[in-house]
């Protein structure tokens, strides 16, 4: 009689499934293990500085978004973003580079980015 040999569907998954499930799950590479845990709800309200983050994130993301579909200004930002990683910049795609720029632009007394005219 043969042998049952069952197989996961998929080899492994990293990070949260949604917003809905409190599992989140892990994968090393190094040993090839899979970590399972479970976080609880919160238990504290949200901070004004942790209001303050997430807005200034949300506006930052919105205002990257936004640059990067700017035809006047993409061959300049493109330029500037290869030559930054053959230096060794450790941001690896154009998306997460001009989101840092972004971040380093943004003015905290008018709650907006202020970029700069090169990068």
């Amino acid at each position: 009689m043969g042998k049952v040999v069952y197989e996961d569907p998929v080899h492994h998954i990293s990070g949260k499934i949604s917003r809905k499930f409190r599992t989140i799950y892990n994968f090393r590479k190094a040993s090839s293990r899979k970590y399972t845990s479970i976080i609880g709800e919160r238990s504290t309200p949200v901070g004004s500085a942790e209001s303050a983050n997430r807005e200034k994130f949300r506006i930052v993301k919105r205002a990257a978004g936004t640059r990067s579909q700017d035809s006047s200004k993409m061959a300049s930002d493109l330029a500037a973003w290869r030559t930054a990683r053959n230096g060794g910049d450790k941001h690896s795609t154009f998306s997460g580079w001009l989101f840092y720029k972004g971040w380093l632009n943004f003015n905290e007394s008018t709650r907006q980015v202020e970029w700069p005219d090169s990068l």
